[in-house]
């Protein structure tokens, strides 16, 4: 790591100048290209002399030849050089490869968010990269504004004058059981389904309270077998064992999981969760982000 308070100490300034020097061989052509006067060049270049100990140029005849120290002073800044100014390119979006960091619940995983993916592909120099909000250890509020995300689907609306909120998808939520399970043709009412063994995914958003209340009123004495905040590994019990459980319909279906899965008829209909998009208001600022974010939402 560079050790920063020995470099505060130096004027990195003084090492362009001294590249534009050496590549011109000529105070005032070095000048002419940084658009400075020779007077501040040759002021530069007398302060660089003074911290190394070294002429760095010496004239010849009617122009300037660089001494062993610049030499080899050129060939370890130009490369430096030429990373410094392809960093400084990234910031300013010059041949770009941005990360986009997605924090979302697992059943992001739907046509919604394929459209979603594919849009923001649109910029070939996107990467993304998707983190489940579930397992954050950080609020969604916090992953914003420390810059850790770019872009939260929670389902949680989040009020803030720094974010921007919207609706982005509803989810429906299906009871659902394997295939094969033996008393497929009894959940006829609600009271049969009740005595069934259930699933429960464990989570503290908002959005799923309505789901959570209303399970409790239709079912308030029901056998939680098995809990889990992964709704995978809640899928996979349900595939393998007599266990029933709520879930996002787009995680039953064959085209993401074919884990034979069986859709169980409610007695009742079931609220729909609210995916929200968020985003910092400064993201706007970006014009290709700002359009990917806007064709995205609902």
């Amino acid at each position: 790591m560079a050790k920063l308070y020995e470099l505060k100490k130096f004027d990195l300034n003084l090492l362009v100048i001294f590249e534009c020097i050496y590549q011109h061989l000529s105070i005032s052509q070095a000048a002419g290209t940084l658009f400075i006067t020779p007077s501040a060049v040759s002021q530069s270049l007398q302060r660089l002399r003074n911290q190394l100990n070294d002429p760095l140029f010496i004239r010849t005849g009617k122009g300037m030849s660089p001494t062993t120290l610049a030499v080899n002073l050129h060939h370890h800044l130009e490369k430096n050089l030429n990373q410094l100014e392809q960093t400084i390119n990234i910031v300013h979006g010059a041949e770009l490869r941005k990360r986009f960091v997605i924090y979302s619940p697992q059943f992001f995983l739907s046509p919604s968010s394929a459209t979603l993916i594919s849009t923001l592909y649109r910029d070939p120099n996107l990467q993304v990269e998707h983190h489940d909000l579930q397992l954050a250890s950080e609020s969604a509020e916090s992953l914003l504004a420390y810059r850790k995300a770019d872009l939260i689907f929670s389902l949680s609306p989040l009020a803030s004058p720094t974010t921007v909120c919207l609706p982005f998808q509803e989810i429906e939520m299906v009871l659902v059981c394997r295939q094969n399970h033996p008393r497929i043709a009894e959940f006829t009412s609600a009271e049969a389904i009740a005595r069934e063994s259930f699933t429960d995914y464990l989570t503290k958003e908002a959005g799923m309270q309505a789901v959570d209340y209303w399970l409790e009123k239709l079912f308030p004495e029901r056998n939680i077998a098995f809990s889990s905040d992964s709704h995978i590994a809640i899928l996979n019990i349900i595939s393998q064992t007599d266990f029933i459980g709520f879930m996002p319909k787009i995680a039953s279906t064959p085209q993401l999981f074919d884990l034979r899965l069986r859709i169980i008829p409610a007695p009742a209909d079931i609220p729909r969760a609210m995916i929200h998009m968020i985003y910092n208001r400064v993201q706007m600022d970006h014009p290709v982000l700002a359009s990917l974010i806007k064709e995205a939402a609902l």
